[in-house]
């Protein structure tokens, strides 16, 4: 039977490994190319592959034809293909790391890839003429799998994809700890390196299932992140960060209706920066976008996190203050003009910037008749700031 030989098993394995590492260079096509975390996990798939035929390449094993492969004796291909095989999931979890947003300096990471096969290594060749040797591997592929683990772990919030991985660690972690029981309870003699050396039928079943499952589950968190970034994409000001008036649609909508069923106040300003065609005559349409990046910079670093803030359209931006009321909004106004006026000048930007606003506070008591009847009535109220500048006015009865 093919499955009982595992030589024959190997030759099916490495190939499905292939075409599973091959069905991610797919995700190249589009914003896929400049993912960090998908060049590590193909690198990861390269050393898997490795992993593989190093097992290969030892005496006796090949035809005649390719004899010149088999550079490996037994001891090197088993240190070769285990350190290889410990690498991958390193840079399996490196790949993990940086969906987290945060991966770390080159050193956390070079450590994170690196100590592990480093340490089993030396470990390996203390104990290679021992009982030893199994369990020592065992006992690394936990450790680095239990690491792997935790950053799978940790994402499990945002993707859906990083259950299958869970899943898939959690099942080889079984199969690992098995094994080392298993070997430690029952030592089995020295290996004798005597003949080529090839891991068992079950170790190769389970490593091509681990193996497939794992990608297959990396390709769709990898899917789930595009979609993810597509989406912002189509509801984000690119240039300076702010919802734009589609992605903001749904959220204000929201609030209304939930400030109307709460009984609590809502403050809502329209900005606009003051003599901003001037600055793009003046100064040129690249210092125009400058301008738009510093005030959104500077309302990001002051507002909430429940504050929504939103390009309106040209140089006039919407804030939308959940449970704050029209003082509150104030006090938030003369924040955000002291801030601009305490930017330090510089060449990008050689100019202070100043802004009018509209502002009002709406609540059930007087609640307006719909939302864009509200937006109107602040439009008004900026109208009447900008025959002054630098100002902020408030919605009265006039508007």
């Amino acid at each position: 039977m093919l499955l009982s030989d595992p030589f024959s098993l190997l030759l099916i394995v490495i190939p499905f490994g292939i075409m599973t590492a091959l069905l991610l260079c797919l995700s190249y096509v589009g914003p896929g190319r400049r993912h960090a975390a998908l060049h590590w996990w193909l690198l990861g798939e390269v050393l898997n592959t490795g992993y593989r035929v190093s097992e290969m390449l030892q005496p006796g094993l090949l035809m005649p034809q390719l004899s010149w492969l088999e550079i490996l004796s037994p001891r090197a291909a088993l240190l070769a293909s285990t350190g290889l095989l410990i690498t991958s999931i390193g840079f399996h979890t490196l790949a993990l790391w940086h969906f987290l947003g945060d991966a770390g300096t080159r050193v956390a990471q070079a450590r994170l890839v690196l100590i592990p096969p480093l340490v089993y290594l030396a470990g390996a060749w203390v104990l290679l003429d021992t009982s030893w040797v199994l369990p020592w591997f065992s006992g690394m592929v936990m450790l680095v799998a239990v690491l792997q683990l935790r950053v799978s772990l940790k994402l499990r919030t945002q993707y859906r994809g990083v259950w299958g991985i869970i899943v898939t660690l959690v099942f080889a972690l079984g199969f690992h700890a098995w094994s080392a029981i298993g070997l430690l309870l029952e030592p089995i003699p020295p290996l004798p390196f005597d003949e080529p050396d090839m891991p068992s039928r079950m170790a190769l079943l389970v490593d091509f299932v681990v193996s497939f499952l794992l990608t297959l589950s990396f390709a769709l968190m990898l899917q789930e992140q595009l979609r993810m970034q597509a989406l912002k994409l189509s509801i984000t000001d690119v240039l300076t960060g702010a919802l734009n008036r589609r992605g903001a649609q749904a959220i204000l909508t929201q609030e209304w209706a939930q400030a109307a069923l709460g009984r609590y106040p809502m403050a809502v300003a329209m900005i606009d920066l003051d003599h901003f065609k001037n600055i793009n005559d003046k100064h040129g349409h690249a210092v125009g976008d400058s301008a738009l990046q510093v005030f959104a910079d500077t309302v990001f670093a002051l507002k909430r996190h429940s504050d929504v803030f939103v390009r309106w359209g040209g140089e006039e931006f919407l804030l939308l203050f959940p449970r704050t009321d029209i003082a509150q909004a104030q006090v938030f106004m003369t924040r955000l003009r002291e801030a601009l006026l305490g930017r330090e000048l510089d060449p990008v930007l050689p100019l202070r910037l100043a802004f009018s606003a509209g502002l009002t506070q709406t609540d059930c008591q007087q609640p307006a008749q719909s939302f864009d009847a509200l937006l109107n009535a602040v439009d008004h109220a900026l109208y009447r700031a900008k025959q002054h500048r630098d100002r902020v006015e408030v919605v009265g009865a006039q508007d």
